[in-house]
């Protein structure tokens, strides 16, 4: 038999997530943290996106350009010891190079992206930025170069 105490917490624990589906609010359970392990290091990361391997996720800005204009900025992840470069309000046409060696853009020490028209925003893929120095750049269409300092 079924007492009235508890035909009373029934109808509590019953309505309660009813009432909360009507009114639009449903309570979440928050999701345990998982850890996360950095897929690449180093020169292991240099072309490699940020987003897809998780180096995002312990980033920083490290350094950025100081001018008037788009936001240019070296970002650096420890955990990947890889360095990447972000714009934002550039304009479409607009190129930014993540570089850790001066000279020619090379494969593995530079990597460029030109900002699609319309779009004012990107990144790059990394370069290794283990025990050397990174830097980015901001090419105008304009003819204008802007770069941060090295990190």
């Amino acid at each position: 038999m079924v007492g009235i105490k508890t035909l009373g917490r029934l109808a509590v624990t019953t309505a309660v997530p009813l009432l909360l589906a009507a009114s639009g609010t449903v309570p979440v359970q928050a999701a345990a943290p998982v850890a996360v392990t950095a897929q690449c290091s180093g020169s292991g990361c240099s072309g490699r996106n940020p987003v897809s391997t998780g180096c995002d996720r312990d980033a920083r800005t490290v350094r950025r350009s100081a001018e008037i204009g788009p936001l240019i900025e070296l970002r650096y992840s420890a955990r990947c010891r890889a360095a990447w470069v972000r714009v934002t309000h550039g304009s479409g046409g607009d190129r930014i190079e993540a570089r850790n060696r001066s000279g020619a853009c090379r494969s593995r020490s530079c990597y460029s992206r030109t900002l699609a028209p319309g779009h004012s925003s990107a990144y790059t893929a990394m370069v290794n930025d283990k025990g050397i120095k990174a830097w980015g750049c901001l090419y105008r269409r304009n003819g204008n170069a802007v770069c941060t300092d090295g990190y």
